[in-house]
C-alpha cells in the first residue's frame, strides 16, 4: 500500500508542512510515502520520501482538471495508493479526482492558515495532540559536505525572498556584511533565482543557484545566516544553524521559522526600510559570542 502527499506551494511553504508529513507517516507504518510535488524539495525531508512525482509532469495533469479523464498510465501509477494528504485549497479538483479513482482515505487541508497560529503548528492541528510535546520543528535531511570540502564555517548572507516587499534593503545587507567583516567574520552571500537585481559587492564570496540538498550542508556549518522571511530562511533555522530573520512584511506569529537558535527582529509595524544596522547588528553579535 502507498499514501500520496500532495504539496506545489514554494520551499518555505514545503519546510513547514514536514512535521504533519512526519506524524502521517507515523501513523502509517509500512506502506510507502509519496510526494506529488517539487522533485528539487523532496530531497530535504526527513526521514526521505519512498518515491517523488514530479507535479508538472503532464502524466498527472488529469488529477487537476474537472474534465480530463485519467488515461490507464496514470491509474496504474495510482493502483495502490489508498491516501492521500493534500495541502491543496477547497477549489482544486484533486480530491474529488483522487476519490474517482478509487483513493479511500483523503484529508485536504488548505496551505495557509486563515487565522492568527503557527504555520507548523496549523498542519499539526490535523492530528491529535501530544501531551507536553515540545515545539515541533521540521527536520531535514542534511548530507555530509565530503571529503576536502571547504568547510562553510561563515556568516552566510541571503537577501532575497519570494517578495520585494519583505526584503530589508541591499545596501544595508552589504553595511552588515562590512560591520561583520571588520570583526573578522567571512561572509558568504546566497545568491538563487529571487535575487535577480540583488547584486553582492564586488570580490565578495558568492554561492550561486546551489542544489538544496549542497545548500543545507553548508548552512548546518554556517557560524550564523541572516536573512528575510523566505524559503531558504526556513531551511537555514531547520539545520540547526543560527539564524537571524528580519520580518517586515508578513506576520512572525504565523510565518516565523523554525528551529533550535532563531531570533526574529519585527519590524512589521514600522517596515523594514525603518529597519538599521544598528538594530540587526547587535544580535548577530550575540549569536556569534556564543560560538
Amino acid at each position: 500500500m502507498a499514501s500520496l502527499i500532495y504539496h506545489a506551494g514554494a520551499l518555505g511553504d514545503f519546510i513547514t508542512t514536514l512535521p504533519a508529513i512526519a506524524r502521517w507517516r507515523e501513523e502509517r507504518p509500512g506502506e510507502r510515502l509519496i510526494l506529488l510535488g517539487r522533485p528539487g524539495f523532496a530531497a530535504l525531508a526527513a526521514p526521505p520520501f519512498d518515491e517523488t512525482w514530479d507535479v508538472d509532469a503532464a502524466l498527472f495533469s488529469p488529477l487537476f482538471s474537472d474534465s480530463a479523464q485519467a488515461g490507464p498510465s496514470l491509474r496504474e501509477k495510482l493502483g495502490d495508493v489508498t491516501s492521500a494528504l493534500l495541502f491543496a485549497s477547497p477549489a482544486s479538483p484533486l480530491s474529488m479526482t483522487l476519490e474517482s479513482l478509487g483513493v479511500k482515505q483523503i484529508v485536504r487541508q488548505d496551505p495557509f492558515p486563515s487565522s492568527v497560529i503557527h504555520v507548523v503548528d496549523y498542519h499539526l492541528s490535523l492530528f491529535s495532540p501530544r501531551d507536553a510535546e515540545a515545539q515541533p520543528i521540521p527536520q531535514i535531511l542534511i548530507p555530509e559536505l565530503g571529503p576536502g570540502a571547504e568547510s562553510s564555517d561563515v556568516v552566510a548572507i541571503h537577501p532575497g525572498s519570494g517578495s520585494a516587499k519583505k526584503n530589508w534593503p541591499l545596501a544595508r545587507y552589504i553595511q552588515l556584511a562590512a560591520r561583520l567583516g571588520e570583526r573578522g567574520e567571512r561572509i558568504a552571500w546566497i545568491v538563487g533565482p529571487a535575487e535577480q537585481g540583488l547584486e553582492p559587492p564586488p570580490g565578495a564570496d558568492v554561492w550561486v543557484l546551489l542544489p538544496l540538498p549542497m545548500l543545507a550542508a553548508r548552512l548546518a556549518w554556517c557560524r550564523l545566516y541572516v536573512g528575510n522571511d523566505s524559503g531558504v530562511t526556513h531551511l537555514a533555522a531547520a539545520t540547526g544553524c543560527s539564524t537571524v530573520a528580519l520580518f517586515g512584511g508578513s506576520d512572525p506569529r504565523v510565518w516565523a521559522p523554525r528551529g533550535a537558535r532563531v531570533n526574529v527582529i519585527d519590524s512589521s509595524s514600522r517596515g523594514l526600510r525603518a529597519l538599521s544596522v544598528r538594530d540587526v547588528l547587535p544580535v548577530c553579535e550575540d549569536f556569534l559570542k556564543e560560538k
